[in-house]
C-alpha cells in the first residue's frame, strides 16, 4: 500500500511516501480501505518535534479519517465489511495518511448516508473536542455567551456550530468573517483590530463572557481574562499561536473562574463509559444534522505534505482533507 511516513521530526518537517504491506487486523480491530484523512494543526507540532508528547518513529500521520470496512478481525462485532465509517485513533501515530489503517473497533463509527465520505474524515476530532469542552466540561447553558477563538480554523468552527446547538449566543473571534457560516455566528471580531477585549466588553454590556473556547493561547488568553464574567470558564484546547499562556491568579481568584484543559483523546481514554456515553451521543448529533461537517479544503494523496505546509502557516480556512 501507499503511505506518507515521517522518519525524523524537523522543521520544516519532511514526509516520505512508501510502500509498505497491507496491515491485518487483529482480535477486535477492523481494517479500513481508507477514503480521506483529515489533518489537525497538532499534528504538524508533532512532524516537528514540538509536540508535548510524541510517537516512535518512524510513524504514519493522521488521526482521523473515512473509509470503508475492508476486513475484520476475530472477535469484532457490530462492524461489517462494506460498511462507510469515520474513524480516528488515540495514538499520535495514526496511521490514517495510507491506503489502508487498521483500527480498534471502539474507534470506528458507521455514518448515515447522507454523509459525505470525503468529509466524514473530518467530523469526529473537531466535534468531539468541542462536544466535550462545551457540553461536557464546561456545560455551557442555553442564553450563556461563548467566545471562540480561532474560529475560521477546524477546532474553532466545530466550536461555533456546537455553541449554538447548546443554545448559546456565539461570538467568533478570527480574521475572515466570509468563511464563516452566518448561522453559527451571532457576532464577529477581528482580531487583527487589536483589544479583543474591550469589544467584548462591549456585546456583552461591560460583563464579559460566559466561557471562551480558546485552542489559540498566548496573548488571547490574556484578552480572555481581561473579559471574562464572573464564575466564567476558559477552555484550554491548545496554542497555535505556539505560545502557552500564562494565568493571571489574581483574576481567576476576586471572579471565581475556572481554567478548563480539554484534549480529546485522553477525554475518552480516562473517563470510561461517561466518555463513551458522550462520544456516541456526539454521533448521534451527527447523523440527525443537529452538528455537520464543515467546509473542507481538499488535497491529492499526493499533496499531503503541501496540505501540512498550508495548514501550518495558515494558508487555508476550514478542514484540510487528503484524499485518498
Amino acid at each position: 500500500m501507499k503511505a506518507w511516513v515521517c522518519e525524523r521530526f524537523s522543521s520544516p518537517f519532511e514526509l516520505v511516501q512508501k510502500e509498505l504491506p497491507i496491515p491485518e487486523p487483529d482480535s477486535g480491530e477492523v481494517r479500513l480501505r481508507v477514503r480521506a484523512a483529515g489533518l489537525s494543526f497538532g499534528e504538524t507540532l508533532v512532524l516537528e518535534g514540538a509536540y508535548q508528547k510524541l510517537p516512535q518513529l518512524p510513524y504514519i500521520p493522521c488521526s482521523e479519517m473515512s473509509g470503508v470496512v475492508d476486513a475484520v478481525g476475530s472477535g469484532t462485532s457490530g462492524l461489517t465489511k462494506g460498511d462507510r465509517v469515520a474513524a480516528f485513533s488515540v495514538s499520535l501515530a495514526g496511521g490514517g495518511l495510507a491506503e489502508y489503517c487498521v483500527l480498534s473497533e471502539n474507534f470506528v463509527h458507521r455514518i448515515a448516508d447522507e454523509v459525505d465520505l470525503v468529509d466524514a474524515a473530518g467530523i469526529l476530532m473537531n466535534n468531539w473536542t468541542a462536544f466535550n469542552a462545551l457540553y461536557r466540561r464546561a456545560r455551557l447553558s442555553p442564553g450563556e455567551t461563548l467566545v471562540v477563538f480561532g474560529a475560521s480554523g477546524g477546532a474553532g468552527g466545530a466550536a461555533l456550530c456546537m455553541g449554538k446547538a447548546l443554545g448559546a449566543r456565539v461570538i467568533a473571534v478570527g480574521s475572515d468573517m466570509g468563511s464563516l457560516s452566518p448561522s453559527n455566528t451571532d457576532e464577529f471580531i477581528d482580531y487583527r483590530a487589536g483589544n479583543v477585549y474591550e469589544k467584548v466588553r462591549q456585546l456583552t454590556n461591560g460583563r464579559g463572557a460566559d466561557v471562551y473556547f480558546d485552542p489559540v493561547g498566548g496573548e488571547m488568553f490574556d484578552q480572555a481574562m481581561r473579559a471574562i464574567a464572573p464564575g466564567g470558564r476558559i477552555l484550554v484546547v491548545g496554542f497555535t499561536s505556539g505560545k502557552p499562556a500564562s494565568v493571571r491568579t489574581n483574576v481567576a481568584l476576586v471572579k471565581m473562574i475556572s481554567i478548563i484543559g480539554v484534549e480529546g483523546r485522553l477525554a475518552i481514554e480516562q473517563t470510561g463509559v461517561q466518555g463513551g456515553n458522550d462520544f456516541h451521543m456526539m454521533l448521534e448529533w451527527i447523523n440527525q444534522g443537529k452538528i455537520g461537517s464543515q467546509p473542507s479544503i481538499r488535497y491529492g494523496f499526493s499533496d499531503a505534505l503541501e496540505a501540512f505546509r498550508d495548514l501550518r502557516n495558515r494558508q487555508a480556512k476550514g478542514k484540510l482533507i487528503v484524499e485518498i
